[in-house]
């Protein structure tokens, strides 16, 4: 059965270039409500991280949009952005395109819009597809009833009044390591998204009562008032009283609930040093705290002069003062056509330093005890 709603409100050029409420941060504000009023008068500081995202994504517009960018891209960037742009050229071909689509979704609650990277609307099978980059390369995003993915596609449901059966939503994400690659994808049934249209609005009217708790958790990591947060501050400190050492006995349990907690805990330190560091350089610095110069590194001061005087004046030769190195893997396919690639993979092993303790959503298969115990004796 075919879904075809009413045409919600185009964007406005009034509303704020970033909602409260918006898609990126519905994980954190849909666990936890409170932390739209804690956040609300702390002011948003980029990072390099966060730049170079946002370039990212420019250049992935210009690109679709057939425009040269108005910025120079490194070969990195743009080899991981046109991931993205042949998966959505490809998908578009033949079919409508909207690139960086803008929505309002205050006609459901005031507050609710935002902006897509991509949306393609196939007349022929009744299909909306919502893709998303991720420049990222540290943390991998899950498809799998993602609520920043399933957001922007009702915001894309919502915007155009055409039939629809299905919605697949899409996350790109070339520079993280995958099991399932660097296209992952989910499709939903067009109804499915008016049973989260209603959750998104539960959610989001959550955020305004004056009792809206505070609830800390994995989704703490990416929000601006960790560092002040009472509630994990006083998780950490519970966490810490915990003590585990294999001369006395412990209770499993309690050692996994501890373990569920360090991500989110190392998160928020690192928040609250970067939120004092900010603070100091705004000129609040905390008492019994000072800001000073970094650790200098020495370097010379003009290459050329320097080899020129290790040379001449030391007696110093070529294969003393510079490094010669096999360039890595990576560096090497950078320097190949993609069709050529391939033939690299005879020259190529992936060699595991060890293991690593992860928790079982992980797709990753689990090292038994004998592989861990097990190590081959090379024979002579």
């Amino acid at each position: 059965m075919s879904l075809q709603l009413e045409l919600f409100p185009e964007f406005s050029s009034t509303l704020p270039a970033h909602s409260k409420i918006g898609a990126s941060s519905m994980y954190r504000w849909s666990k936890c409500p409170g932390s739209v009023r804690l956040s609300k008068d702390i002011p948003s500081i980029s990072s390099p991280y966060a730049e170079e995202g946002t370039k990212a994504h420019e250049l992935a517009a210009s690109l679709l949009e057939n425009k040269k960018p108005n910025f120079e891209p490194s070969d990195e960037m743009l080899e991981a952005v046109q991931v993205y742009v042949d998966f959505v050229k490809k998908l578009a071909k033949g079919n409508e395109l909207w690139i960086e689509h803008k929505f309002n979704l205050s006609k459901l609650y005031d507050g609710l819009f935002g902006t897509a990277d991509a949306v393609v609307y196939n007349k022929k099978e009744k299909t909306l597809y919502v893709v998303d980059y991720k420049h990222g390369m540290g943390v991998p995003v899950e498809v799998e009833n993602n609520s920043q993915l399933m957001y922007y596609a009702l915001g894309a449901l919502m915007s155009f009044s055409l039939p629809c059966e299905t919605v697949e939503i899409t996350v790109v994400q070339p520079r993280c390591p995958h099991p399932d690659g660097p296209i992952r994808k989910q499709v939903i049934a067009a109804f499915d998204l008016l049973d989260f249209s209603a959750d998104l609005v539960k959610f989001a009217e959550a955020t305004t009562k004056e009792d809206a708790p505070l609830i800390p958790g994995d989704h703490c990591g990416w929000c601006p008032a960790a560092g002040v947060c009472p509630e994990i501050h006083n998780k950490a400190l519970a966490v810490a009283k915990e003590e585990f050492s294999p001369s006395f006995s412990y209770s499993p349990e309690k050692l996994a609930q501890v373990l569920a907690w360090v991500p989110t805990l190392k998160d928020w330190i690192n928040n609250v040093m970067e939120f004092a560091y900010n603070e100091a350089n705004a000129g609040r610095v905390p008492p019994g705290w000072k800001l000073v110069a970094k650790r200098a590194t020495r370097k010379w001061k003009d290459e050329a002069s320097a080899t020129k005087v290790l040379i001449d004046d030391f007696n110093l030769n070529d294969n003393q003062i510079f490094k010669r190195s096999l360039v890595s893997v990576a560096q090497a396919e950078k320097l190949l056509p993609k069709d050529l690639k391939e033939k690299l993979s005879d020259l190529v092993v992936s060699e595991s330093s060890g293991t690593t303790l992860v928790p079982d959503s992980d797709k990753r298969p689990a090292r038994t005890q004998a592989e861990i115990d097990f190590t081959p004796v090379p024979f002579n």
